[in-house]
């Protein structure tokens, strides 16, 4: 039996298509009514954090023990490790020689200068060829501590140095005398005389005993700093290259402190994005895959924060008392500083020979360039803006600063 379906074709064919194409200009429509008005973004660097601050060790040291554990809480002042200090004994000697010889050169200098010069004498000289060639010895080793004295009153040559240009006029002195006729009357006489001391080298020195101290007392104090302790109260974080063991410089971070219970997501947007958010809207975030939801708690520029991080940074070192400059204090700095201050013999001899003892002085007179442990602070994108987001209380799981999350922000509110 034949059934007849052309009605029912024509029936599709003349409601069924008119219908396909309202259905699909309204599935058109709705989504085109749902992008425009749920706009929606997602940050995928977002990541726990907390207002953390840095503590720092405060010498070069190394590890020996990590008093409290990481995730525990302190207080501020709390011992979180202990460190032992690079400098020896045998450095706090060596600095403290250094002082010592300071001094001993400053009080050389106040003595004043003592200058010996060759005076013509009325009497002939002695016809004898081997009493000329004394007599010339004589001037030449006199002259030759003329010398010598002027440059240890600049500061170019040492004590010793000066002190053995005198005793080679003494020798040659003494050679002359017994070599010359007894009858023979001498051809030059010397007149040795004490000059004050040049005002401008007394300072130099006084310079240099001033840096020997300062070296000293900072090596002290280094050596002292066994601690590494809480600049706030809060939770201690260690750095992920922190064990027993490690070797730490002065103003490496040992850990970050923390309050366990403020903190938050904190997601980076291109200003363009953050100027469409809003304080108080919500956000829905995934954290080690758990889903959850917060709101908008400030929305700042990354210079803003890198400054206000940076001002309670330097405000905890400061109550610690860390110098930033610590590698000034440094037993080799304190070598270094010392070796110039009493000057390297051998090079100042050469300076001496050279007729160089000016420029040697000037060098000298100037202290040492201090230098920083420190690094130039990372450039901040002038196009971000920082957004913090509020997480829920009484959470099943634990969270810690630096756990990444993937955050998504609705740009209608």
């Amino acid at each position: 039996m034949e059934v007849d379906i052309t009605k029912k074709v024509q029936y599709l064919m003349k409601y069924g298509l008119p219908g396909l194409i309202i259905i699909a200009v309204l599935c058109a429509g709705g989504i085109y009514y749902y992008q425009h008005q749920h706009k929606y973004f997602n940050v995928y660097d977002a990541q726990v954090a907390s207002s953390l601050v840095a503590s720092k060790a405060r010498t070069n040291g190394t590890i020996t023990e990590l008093v409290v554990a990481d995730g525990e809480h302190v207080e501020a002042g709390d011992v979180i490790a202990h460190i032992k200090s690079n400098i020896t004994d045998d450095q706090l000697q060596q600095l403290e020689q250094n002082v010592a010889l300071s001094q001993r050169n400053l009080d050389e200098i106040k003595k004043g200068q003592t200058v010996t010069v060759a005076v013509p004498s009325a009497a002939p000289a002695p016809a004898a060829s081997s009493s000329g060639g004394s007599s010339a010895s004589v001037a030449s080793a006199a002259a030759r501590m003329q010398r010598m004295n002027e440059l240890f009153e600049m500061g170019a040559i040492s004590a010793v140095q000066r002190d053995q240009a005198a005793a080679d006029y003494q020798a040659a002195k003494a050679a002359a005398s017994s070599s010359a006729p007894a009858a023979s009357s001498p051809a030059v006489t010397y007149q040795t005389t004490t000059q004050p001391a040049d005002p401008k080298a007394v300072q130099n020195a006084e310079l240099q005993l001033r840096q020997a101290q300062a070296a000293l007392d900072n090596a002290k104090q280094d050596a002292q700093q066994t601690d590494i302790v809480a600049p706030v109260a809060g939770t201690v974080y260690y750095a992920s290259d922190i064990a027993e063991g490690t070797v730490v410089t002065a103003g490496q971070t040992v850990a970050n402190v923390g309050n366990a219970d403020d903190i938050w997501v904190e997601a980076k947007v291109k200003t363009e994005q953050g100027q469409k958010l809003r304080l108080g809207q919500f956000a829905s975030y995934e954290i080690d895959g758990h889903k959850l939801q917060g709101s908008i708690q400030d929305i700042e520029t990354a210079a803003d924060k890198a400054a206000a991080d940076k001002a309670a940074q330097e405000a905890a070192d400061q109550a610690l008392g860390i110098n930033d400059n610590a590698n000034a204090s440094s037993p080799d700095a304190a070598n270094a500083n010392a070796n110039q201050a009493n000057g390297d013999s051998n090079a100042q001899s050469a300076d001496a020979q050279s007729g160089t003892a000016q420029s040697s002085t000037a060098t000298q007179g100037n202290p040492s360039p201090k230098t920083t442990t420190d690094t130039e602070d990372a450039d901040v994108d002038d196009d971000t803006m920082i957004v913090k987001i509020s997480i829920p209380t009484g959470l099943s799981f634990d969270l810690k600063p630096g756990m990444k999350a993937v955050v998504k922000f609705a740009l209608n509110g």
